[in-house]
């Protein structure tokens, strides 16, 4: 059974609304793009089909990362929304800029291979080098 949930940016111009599914792939991303891109450490995300998120408010920026993929940011206050495929096969969304970013708790963890030295991984959770699988 889907839970609707709610989030958007720090400044309140942008806002979404997605249905997730307990089976959904979230992940913690080791990668270079999502370290510079948050400017932390890792940033987690829930995949999920388009047809379950929607914007609700404002429009946000697009920023092509690679040739797969596009990022969506605040152009106000900068808070990293989401991420787009070029196939529209998936979007990832940030768990930190959820209403409730404790409602997704992370079930793996992906791009180990560019993982930072001090930063842990989570021994309860499966690691993998690169991308985890998305079933989408």
């Amino acid at each position: 059974m889907p839970v609707t949930l709610t989030g958007g940016c720090l400044c309140g111009a942008i806002t979404y609304r997605l249905e997730h599914e307990p089976d959904d792939v979230a992940d913690v991303c080791f990668c270079r793009e999502c370290r510079k891109e948050s400017g932390a450490a890792a940033l987690p995300w829930v995949q999920v089909p388009p047809a379950r998120f929607a914007l609700t408010r404002g429009t946000a920026k697009g920023y092509a990362t690679s040739e797969v993929a596009t990022r969506w940011f605040c152009p106000d206050c900068g808070t990293p929304l989401y991420m787009t495929d070029h196939e529209n096969r998936s979007i990832g969304v940030t768990l930190g800029s959820l209403d409730n970013p404790q409602a997704i708790r992370p079930t793996t963890q992906g791009w180990v291979c560019e993982r930072v030295s001090w930063q842990g991984l989570d021994d309860t959770l499966p690691a993998y080098e690169k991308s985890p699988p998305y079933d989408l």
